[in-house]
């Protein structure tokens, strides 16, 4: 009689462990576009300098899935292998992290100097939240 007990109580706890382990399902349009929208449209959007410079937008799904002229920035399950993440979190060389402060680009509009005044680092937690929504498979969801 005991052993089933034990069992159960293992099993009951290993199934609370792992219950409490897993992060909650990230939404594009509730959790990630917001963020996108207010911290990075200014620049990554038609118009925007950043769009101007690099092709990329944030402005849908589709834009941010689509990448830059240099290619895809977010890969559908690995953060790690994504691009996005890496610019985010200032791992990639300083003149492509973002967000940028446009000091060494003039332009005659004054385009990147109005996107800069908007121009913040986000939080880790949001980038940890776009990265778990990217280990999830970064779907529109």
């Amino acid at each position: 009689m005991f052993i089933p007990k034990a069992i159960a109580l293992v099993t009951l706890s290993a199934a609370a462990l792992l219950g409490g382990c897993r992060s909650e399902r990230v939404s594009f349009k509730q959790d990630v576009r917001p963020v996108l929208e207010h911290n990075c449209a200014v620049c990554h959007s038609p118009g925007g300098i950043g769009y101007e410079m690099t092709g990329f937008s944030v402005q849908s799904y589709a834009t941010l899935m689509k990448g830059s002229h240099f290619g895809p920035l977010v890969i559908p399950g690995s953060s790690q292998q994504s691009d996005l993440i890496w610019l985010l979190r200032h791992r990639a060389s300083p003149l492509m992290s973002m967000p940028k402060r446009c000091e060494r680009l003039a332009t005659a509009d004054g385009k990147c100097a109005a996107a800069s005044e908007h121009a913040r680092m986000l939080p880790a937690s949001q980038v940890n939240m776009i990265a778990r929504w990217i280990n999830q498979g970064a779907r529109d969801n």
